[in-house]
Protein backbone atom coordinates (compact mmCIF):
# COMPACT_ATOMS: atom_id res chain seq x y z
CA UNK A 1 0.00 0.00 0.00
CA UNK A 2 1.21 3.21 -0.87
CA UNK A 3 1.30 6.57 1.70
CA UNK A 4 2.44 9.35 2.71
CA UNK A 5 3.36 10.71 6.49
CA UNK A 6 1.87 13.83 7.40
CA UNK A 7 2.81 15.24 10.76
CA UNK A 8 3.28 11.27 12.03
CA UNK A 9 0.36 9.63 10.67
CA UNK A 10 0.18 8.06 7.05
CA UNK A 11 -1.99 8.74 4.50
CA UNK A 12 -3.48 6.62 2.18
CA UNK A 13 -3.08 7.94 -1.18
CA UNK A 14 -3.73 4.86 -3.75
CA UNK A 15 -7.15 5.89 -4.44
CA UNK A 16 -8.79 3.14 -1.71
CA UNK A 17 -9.67 4.77 0.66
CA UNK A 18 -12.73 4.64 2.95
CA UNK A 19 -14.42 7.35 0.88
CA UNK A 20 -16.49 10.29 2.36
CA UNK A 21 -18.79 8.52 5.68
CA UNK A 22 -22.11 10.30 5.86
CA UNK A 23 -23.59 10.91 9.11
CA UNK A 24 -26.75 10.26 10.13
CA UNK A 25 -27.22 13.95 11.38
CA UNK A 26 -25.77 15.54 8.21
CA UNK A 27 -28.62 14.06 6.57
CA UNK A 28 -30.83 15.36 8.22
CA UNK A 29 -29.20 18.44 7.93
CA UNK A 30 -29.31 18.60 4.20
CA UNK A 31 -33.54 16.95 4.05
CA UNK A 32 -33.78 20.51 6.39
CA UNK A 33 -31.71 22.44 4.37
CA UNK A 34 -34.17 21.31 1.34
CA UNK A 35 -37.33 21.59 2.87
CA UNK A 36 -36.55 25.28 4.27
CA UNK A 37 -35.64 25.78 0.77
CA UNK A 38 -38.46 24.29 -0.75
CA UNK A 39 -40.94 26.11 1.56
CA UNK A 40 -39.48 29.50 0.75
CA UNK A 41 -39.70 29.00 -2.91
CA UNK A 42 -43.54 27.46 -2.77
CA UNK A 43 -44.71 31.14 -1.17
CA UNK A 44 -42.39 33.12 -4.20
CA UNK A 45 -46.13 33.80 -6.15
CA UNK A 46 -48.33 34.01 -3.42
CA UNK A 47 -49.44 37.69 -2.81
CA UNK A 48 -47.38 39.89 0.03
CA UNK A 49 -49.41 39.27 2.89
CA UNK A 50 -49.49 35.46 2.31
CA UNK A 51 -45.79 35.13 2.15
CA UNK A 52 -44.83 37.00 4.90
CA UNK A 53 -45.31 34.15 7.08
CA UNK A 54 -43.14 31.70 5.10
CA UNK A 55 -40.38 34.11 4.14
CA UNK A 56 -40.32 35.61 7.46
CA UNK A 57 -39.62 31.80 9.42
CA UNK A 58 -38.10 30.34 6.32
CA UNK A 59 -35.85 32.33 5.20
CA UNK A 60 -33.75 32.97 8.96
CA UNK A 61 -34.08 28.89 9.64
CA UNK A 62 -32.65 28.05 5.77
CA UNK A 63 -29.26 30.06 7.01
CA UNK A 64 -29.52 28.52 10.03
CA UNK A 65 -29.73 25.04 7.97
CA UNK A 66 -26.68 25.70 5.81
CA UNK A 67 -24.35 27.37 8.53
CA UNK A 68 -25.23 24.04 10.67
CA UNK A 69 -24.54 21.94 7.60
CA UNK A 70 -21.10 24.09 6.86
CA UNK A 71 -19.58 23.43 10.33
CA UNK A 72 -20.75 19.47 10.31
CA UNK A 73 -19.08 19.38 7.46
CA UNK A 74 -15.87 20.99 8.71
CA UNK A 75 -15.61 18.67 11.78
CA UNK A 76 -16.83 20.96 14.34
CA UNK A 77 -19.68 21.06 16.80
CA UNK A 78 -19.98 17.77 19.35
CA UNK A 79 -17.51 15.41 18.93
CA UNK A 80 -18.81 11.68 19.56
CA UNK A 81 -17.10 9.45 21.89
CA UNK A 82 -17.24 5.62 20.99
CA UNK A 83 -19.29 5.12 24.22
CA UNK A 84 -21.79 7.54 23.51
CA UNK A 85 -25.23 6.69 22.89
CA UNK A 86 -26.73 6.28 19.45
CA UNK A 87 -29.11 8.96 20.49
CA UNK A 88 -28.46 12.30 21.78
CA UNK A 89 -31.34 12.30 24.34
CA UNK A 90 -31.49 9.94 27.86
CA UNK A 91 -34.00 10.13 30.45
CA UNK A 92 -32.39 8.17 33.09
CA UNK A 93 -29.04 9.33 32.84
CA UNK A 94 -28.50 11.45 35.84
CA UNK A 95 -31.98 12.12 37.13
CA UNK A 96 -33.66 9.49 38.43
CA UNK A 97 -36.94 7.77 36.15
CA UNK A 98 -39.70 8.51 38.50
CA UNK A 99 -38.69 12.14 38.65
CA UNK A 100 -37.63 12.42 34.78
CA UNK A 101 -41.66 11.05 34.43
CA UNK A 102 -42.96 13.43 36.48
CA UNK A 103 -41.54 16.17 34.48
CA UNK A 104 -42.37 14.95 31.26
CA UNK A 105 -45.77 15.18 32.28
CA UNK A 106 -45.52 18.09 33.84
CA UNK A 107 -44.32 20.14 30.80
CA UNK A 108 -46.86 18.22 28.12
CA UNK A 109 -49.75 18.98 30.49
CA UNK A 110 -48.57 23.36 30.28
CA UNK A 111 -48.65 22.68 26.85
CA UNK A 112 -52.25 20.91 26.44
CA UNK A 113 -53.12 23.46 28.58
CA UNK A 114 -52.41 25.84 26.87
CA UNK A 115 -53.71 24.35 23.56
CA UNK A 116 -57.27 23.80 25.40
CA UNK A 117 -56.64 27.55 26.44
CA UNK A 118 -56.46 28.99 22.75
CA UNK A 119 -59.24 26.83 21.76
CA UNK A 120 -61.45 27.99 24.18
CA UNK A 121 -60.36 31.68 24.43
CA UNK A 122 -58.40 32.18 21.66
CA UNK A 123 -54.92 33.32 20.84
CA UNK A 124 -55.34 36.89 22.38
CA UNK A 125 -56.28 35.97 25.79
CA UNK A 126 -54.10 32.81 25.97
CA UNK A 127 -50.66 34.14 25.52
CA UNK A 128 -50.75 36.90 28.50
CA UNK A 129 -52.81 34.17 30.22
CA UNK A 130 -49.91 31.15 29.86
CA UNK A 131 -47.55 33.50 30.24
CA UNK A 132 -48.59 34.72 34.07
CA UNK A 133 -49.74 31.18 34.94
CA UNK A 134 -46.64 29.99 34.07
CA UNK A 135 -44.44 32.49 36.14
CA UNK A 136 -46.77 31.89 38.89
CA UNK A 137 -47.64 28.44 39.20
CA UNK A 138 -44.73 26.61 37.98
CA UNK A 139 -41.63 29.04 38.42
CA UNK A 140 -43.42 30.83 41.50
CA UNK A 141 -42.06 34.45 40.55
CA UNK A 142 -43.13 37.06 42.48
CA UNK A 143 -45.97 39.35 41.44
CA UNK A 144 -44.37 41.58 40.22
CA UNK A 145 -42.25 40.29 37.83
CA UNK A 146 -44.93 37.83 36.64
CA UNK A 147 -47.24 40.90 36.12
CA UNK A 148 -44.26 42.47 34.14
CA UNK A 149 -43.08 39.87 31.77
CA UNK A 150 -46.93 39.17 31.42
CA UNK A 151 -47.84 42.55 29.79
CA UNK A 152 -44.53 42.51 28.11
CA UNK A 153 -45.59 39.34 26.11
CA UNK A 154 -48.63 40.47 25.62
CA UNK A 155 -47.65 43.95 24.17
CA UNK A 156 -44.57 42.29 22.04
CA UNK A 157 -47.41 39.64 20.87
CA UNK A 158 -50.10 42.54 19.88
CA UNK A 159 -47.66 44.71 18.52
CA UNK A 160 -45.89 42.29 16.25
CA UNK A 161 -48.88 39.92 15.19
CA UNK A 162 -52.12 42.42 15.40
CA UNK A 163 -50.76 45.85 15.00
CA UNK A 164 -47.99 45.47 12.35
CA UNK A 165 -48.36 42.15 10.90
CA UNK A 166 -52.58 42.38 11.06
CA UNK A 167 -52.85 38.87 11.29
CA UNK A 168 -56.27 37.81 12.45
CA UNK A 169 -56.68 35.58 15.12
CA UNK A 170 -60.11 33.58 15.65
CA UNK A 171 -61.95 33.91 18.75
CA UNK A 172 -62.26 31.19 21.24
CA UNK A 173 -65.01 28.74 21.13
CA UNK A 174 -66.39 30.82 24.38
CA UNK A 175 -66.38 33.92 22.69
CA UNK A 176 -68.44 31.90 19.52
CA UNK A 177 -71.28 30.66 21.78
CA UNK A 178 -71.32 33.73 23.60
CA UNK A 179 -71.80 36.01 20.21
CA UNK A 180 -73.91 33.05 18.64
Amino acid sequence: MKGTVISGRKRNTSGSGRGMKIKPRSLFSVLIVVFFAFFIYQAREWRLQARLYPWAVGIPMLLLALAHLFLESRGEGTQERPDSPPVDFQFTQTTDSALARRRTINIFSWILGFFLSIWLVGFSFSVPLFVFLYLKVQSRESWTLSLVLTGAAWLLFWGLFVRLLHLPFPEGQIFLTING
